[in-house]
């Protein structure tokens, strides 16, 4: 199990994680190469997760 937390900040929920663990939750959070049916909803949230956390691999 990875170290990290979850909390409430106002209006918004906060997930933090060292930043040592950033690749496998990119892993995680990457496309699902399977053939079922997926909500698009999910689909996008994925994307949008992944895509800030490769921002921050970079160090943007």
């Amino acid at each position: 199990m990875m170290p990290g937390s979850v909390r409430r900040e106002g209006d918004e929920a906060v997930i933090r994680f060292p930043i040592s663990d950033l690749h496998t939750y990119r892993v995680v959070f990457a496309p699902c190469p399977c053939k079922a049916t997926k909500s698009n909803a999910t689909t996008e949230l994925r994307t949008r997760i992944d895509k800030a956390l490769a921002r921050l691999e970079a160090g943007k």
